[in-house]
Order: structure tokens, then sequence, then C-alpha cells
């Protein structure tokens, strides 16, 4: 596996999970880091995983990852398996290292990107046996402009551990954080302080939630560089009794069963693992209709779904799950029927060893 970090986000997470799942099927699997090891690379290394810091910075790293490639070729693996943030790097080095199979996965599109970097994901993917994403809202990308061939496209959906993440009573831990009544009813949101997760429509739209109803609260969960904007924000709208402020949190599974509900107010997304983790544990979700969350809730039969642009859209559909108990029941149950039809983490690893042993196309 090659990624930038492993950070405590969505893309890292499913890599420490295909990690933990190929090896416990007798593959020996290890993680390379461009960027640095992170919270994920710490945890899996204190598991018996080998995770190594190969530092490629800057762009000229693209031309020519010597220490990237240097070390691909010390191992000698069968497979190089490189994610998003990597993609060029990760399998030019693979390829200079004689590396025969190279499989890069695509997790999202953060916005508009700069016309190099399709030139660049161009490059890439003539170095890339094939390319998966997450999401089947974005083959068209890897088709139409990265250039791949149909042929060489696979869309494998993320999978979520159906055990850990499951059904059951109040944890208590948010909420006791937070000091919110147990009948209070509790909106959750978990992602990064990053522009593409837009917090800002979240809290102007919570503002009019707040507004209607007393009983409603707010816990963002999660860090990143925008949470001090995103603070100022929620004092400036007089909200600080009502929103709460909880960090990054390394056991999610204890977190999931305080929310009555989980919102997602991004402007892109392929298949973010705080949808899936809530639908696992049947908690209703609202969410903006953007890349592939549509199809992770069905089209709507398994969750809400808002534009992306709109905090009035928002706010009603939050203030309409607030009020009705049993609505938020029927579509916690279909989340969790439908991750338990779809989104197995048994399923995605099935499908990568499958992409891995396959003959290049």
């Amino acid at each position: 596996m090659v990624v930038p970090s492993l950070a405590r986000a969505g893309m890292e997470t499913v890599v420490v999970s295909l990690t933990r799942g190929l090896a416990a099927r007798g593959h020996d699997v290890g993680v390379t880091c461009t960027e640095s090891k992170g919270p994920l690379g710490h945890t899996l290394e204190s598991l018996g995983f080998r995770v190594t810091l190969a530092p490629a910075p800057g762009l000229y790293t693209i031309v020519l990852p010597r220490r990237l490639a240097g070390w691909l070729r010390r191992r000698e693996p069968d497979v190089v398996h490189v994610h998003s943030g990597v993609w060029c790097k990760g399998a030019r080095a693979a390829r200079i290292a004689g590396v025969r199979r190279v499989v890069f996965t695509m997790h999202g599109l953060d916005g508009v990107r700069p016309r190099y970097e399709s030139l660049l994901d161009m490059w890439a993917g003539r170095h890339t046996t094939a390319a998966v994403t997450v999401s089947g809202a974005f083959v068209d990308y890897l088709t139409d402009k990265a250039r791949i061939p149909a042929s060489r496209v696979h869309v494998i959906p993320n999978g979520i551990d159906l055990d850990r993440f499951r059904p059951g009573p109040r944890t208590m831990r948010v909420r006791r954080a937070l000091q919110i009544d147990d009948d209070a009813v509790l909106i959750g949101h978990v992602a990064r302080f990053s522009p593409v997760k837009n917090h800002a429509l979240l809290v102007d739209a919570f503002a009019r939630v707040a507004a209607r109803t007393p009983r409603a609260f707010l816990a963002l969960v999660g860090d990143g560089p925008l949470r001090s904007q995103i603070e100022a924000r929620v004092r400036a709208a007089g909200l600080t009794g009502r929103v709460g402020f909880v960090g990054e949190v390394a056991d999610l599974h204890q977190v999931y069963p305080d929310f009555d509900i989980l919102v997602l107010s991004s402007t892109s997304e392929a298949a973010p693992m705080s949808v899936l983790e809530a639908m696992a544990t049947g908690v209703p979700i609202v969410a903006t209709a953007v890349g592939g969350v549509p199809a992770l809730l069905g089209q709507g039969e398994a969750g809400v779904l808002v534009p992306p642009t709109g905090a009035a859209e928002l706010a009603e559909a939050l203030c309409s799950l607030v009020d009705d108990a049993e609505e938020r029941r029927r579509l916690g149950q279909a989340a969790r029927l439908r991750t338990e039809a779809r989104y197995s983490d048994t399923r995605m690893v099935d499908a990568y060893e499958a992409l891995y042993a396959a003959e290049p196309a």
C-alpha cells in the first residue's frame, strides 16, 4: 500500500481495514507513507504491521521518485496498491522498481482540479494496470480525463466491519462530554475540518434548526485546519450552547450510538466512511446529494438527500427527522440492512484480492 499518510480520516481507515483483512488471509502486506505515518500508522505498527516512511516531497519527485522507487525495488512486492494523493508518484516509482501489477484506488475528488492534475493523472494511468473507484460516480473521470481504458477500470465500494459498527444502546460518551440530556435529539457530524466537508453550510443550517426546536443539538467530531474558523462561526451565530466540538475520536464505534441523526454537508464525496459507519450502526442520515452518496443511500431509500448548496433545504430535512422518531427508526433499520447486503469489509477484501490476482488487462 502506498499513501501520503495514515491520518485519522476516511481513505486511511479503508487502507487500514484492507491491510488487516488481507493479512488475515495470509498475505504479506505493508504500508508505505510518503509524507508521515500518522496516528493510524502508529496503530498498525503496534499491531505488528510494517509501516515505512519513504519521503517524496514536491513535484520533482513525480518525475524521479528515487527514494520511493529504491524502497520498492528492495521489497520486490508482487502488487503495489497506490491510493489518492500519491497516484503519479507511487505508480511511477512502482514501474521504475519493476513491479508488474500497479493498482490505483480513487477515493474521491476535491472540487475543481487544475488542468495540470488531470495531465498528471493521464501520465499516472500509463503506469497503472488497474484503476479502482469506490463509487460509480467517478468512473467517467478515470475513463475520460485520465484516459484509462474501461476494461481496466473497476468499482469496488468501501466496506465496513459490521460486527464493530452495529446497532446498540447509547454509550452516553458524547452526551456526557457535551452535557447534553438523554432526551435531546443529537445530530452528529463526523469529518475533518476541511473545505470539502462544508462545515459552514452545516452551521448555517443548524442555526435555523436551533431556532425552531430547543430539543436539537449538534456534535462536531473531528479536527483539521478550519476548526478555529468554524468555532468562530458558531460563536457569531449564538450557538455556543447548542453546538459541541468533540475533537478526534479513535473508537468511533462508541460514538455513533449516541447520535439520533448523522448529517453530511460535503460538496464532494465518493463513499464517505462516516456515512457507512452510521448506516451500519442504524443511525438515520441526512446528506448532501453529491458524488457517490446517493448510491450509498439507495437514492433516498435509506437516508434523506438534499442539495449541496442550500442551508434552508438541509435545515428542513433535519427538522423533519428531529420531529419524527418513527421515521428515524425506519431509516436507521433500512440503512443497517443496506450495509449488510452491500458494504461489508469482507466483500471489499474479496474484490481487491481477486483484482490483485487477475492478469493485467
